[in-house]
């Protein structure tokens, strides 16, 4: 009997990306996304073939029909299969919906809905994991000088402050040969000599600019609702889509700079343009400037206890999330790595959520009263 624990797997987004650039697979997708029994094949035509034209389905005429049919069996499904994202079976002739990881990513559940003029060329264009990383700079920065970009990219993909200049000197040369020249012909972005300007597309979210390049499946680790998350770019993921749902209120605590990157804060910007109340605790002076100087009507706290200071050979928390009490994200900080830390997380949703209950339980009513800012009350939080 093997009691090993299943090792862990990534997932490329690379992969998911390449199969949702067509119109006809993402509609294969979108209509199975709501099925929890397989189809045959000839009603996923019909019913793709509507979804396409705009129509009801009795308005389908056999001729579409059949044509979607022809594409299906011929090039749709094959690629669908291949990537595990439906699980067809041939001999039977009917098709469902597979339980693939990405499908947990709400910017690519989004992408499955896309139906927009220039959309699958700029799906295609954010392909590679450098374009999206590169994107997400230039989104952020308005317009970027070439060299600043690649220093930058180079610098997130490593995980660092500050790249070597050899990393950012060869993010360059492909950047400006390779995937700006991609962008630019799929309208994404502008090249004026030394500068790059954002455009993007004006019917996709610009978050679709901060998907990793995987996703992780914990494989014998899920709980239901409740999952494990390994790997920074997957965390910062979750945690931000969490500040994207968010209605009411979000519930922070950050324990250490670097946590807090561009996409975070843009998102809780979205977030408080909203209407969300946005709560922030740290003993970190680094994350207390950079949220009032970028989110002032953030209402930061301090945590009244030592709680950072787990001993050195421990893991410690690096951030949590609390969406409307209802859905968490739980970091922890493990051994540190080239500019930053490998990170680990639970996350959960759902009221009556393991994790969530627990952390209601923790924080209490105090809750309730997080705009009150007197020094006793925040001796009474138990963090």
């Amino acid at each position: 009997m093997n009691d090993s624990v299943p090792t862990p797997r990534r997932v490329p987004v690379d992969d998911v990306l390449a199969c949702i650039t067509d119109r006809h697979r993402r509609a294969v997708l979108s209509v199975l996304q709501d099925r929890t029994a397989p189809i045959s094949t000839e009603e996923l035509a019909t019913t793709t073939a509507a979804t396409l034209a705009g129509k009801s389905l009795v308005d389908v005429t056999h001729e579409e029909r059949d044509r979607v049919h022809v594409r299906l069996h011929h090039a749709h499904l094959p690629k669908l299969d291949d990537a595990a994202l439906v699980e067809w079976d041939v001999d039977d002739g009917t098709v469902a919906g597979a339980d693939h990881p990405a499908f947990n990513v709400e910017s690519i559940r989004r992408m499955l809905d896309i139906d927009a003029d220039g959309a699958d060329a700029a799906l295609r264009a954010i392909q590679p994991a450098r374009r999206r990383v590169a994107l997400s700079v230039i989104e952020s920065a308005t317009d970027i000088d070439r060299e600043a970009l690649a220093r930058r990219v180079a610098s997130r993909e490593r995980g660092m402050q500050s790249a070597p200049d050899s990393d950012a000197a060869d993010v360059l040369v492909s950047l400006v040969h390779t995937h700006l020249p991609s962008l630019e012909q799929a309208g994404l972005v502008e090249v004026d000599g030394e500068t790059v300007s954002y455009v993007g597309h004006p019917e996709l979210d610009a978050d679709w600019l901060d998907i990793g390049p995987a996703v992780t499946v914990q494989p014998g680790r899920e709980m239901p609702d409740t999952w494990a998350i390994e790997g920074r770019d997957d965390i910062v993921s979750r945690g931000q889509s969490l500040f994207e749902r968010a209605d009411e209120e979000l519930f922070l605590l950050i324990t250490t700079d670097g946590l807090l990157d561009e996409g975070c804060v843009s998102r809780l910007a979205d977030a408080l343009d909203r209407g969300v109340d946005v709560y922030l605790g740290t003993q970190s002076a680094g994350v207390r400037d950079l949220v009032r100087e970028e989110l002032p009507a953030v209402v930061i706290w301090e945590p009244q206890l030592d709680w950072m200071n787990l001993p050195p050979e421990r893991e410690k928390v690096g951030r949590l999330v609390l969406a409307d009490r209802e859905a968490v994200l739980l970091g922890t900080l493990g051994e540190p790595i080239a500019g930053g830390y490998r990170e680990m997380a639970l996350t959960g949703e759902g009221p009556d959520n393991t994790l969530v209950t627990l952390l209601r339980q923790l924080l209490g009513d105090r809750l309730d009263h997080l705009d009150a800012q007197s020094e006793d009350f925040l001796e009474q939080l138990p963090l």
